[in-house]
């Protein structure tokens, strides 16, 4: 009987190691997070058109502006130049 409980708390063991390592995994998507992405989010939370859709109205004008929001060229996020594919050969 000895063995048996030895084996089951060997394996209850294992059970919560696995699951504290898929916990600290996904805490760790946390920190991948671009920075454009924290700014859309910000920039849709600061817009008119969110605080009235968040305290309950549901018309049409509401929900055009908070998609209107949701465009990124009113942001002030510049990401230093271009993105040139073909730039850079190393021969």
């Amino acid at each position: 009987m000895n063995g048996r409980t030895e084996v089951h708390s060997r394996m209850r063991l294992v059970v919560r190691l696995a699951i504290l390592a898929a916990g600290l995994a996904s805490l760790g998507a946390c920190a991948s997070i671009p920075q454009r992405a924290w700014l859309n989010g910000e920039a849709m939370t600061a817009s008119r058109g969110y605080r009235s859709v968040m305290s309950g109205n549901m018309s049409i004008e509401s929900h055009r502006a908070l998609q209107s929001s949701y465009n990124t060229s009113h942001l002030s996020f510049t990401t230093g130049k271009s993105y040139t594919p073909f730039s850079q050969w190393w021969y």
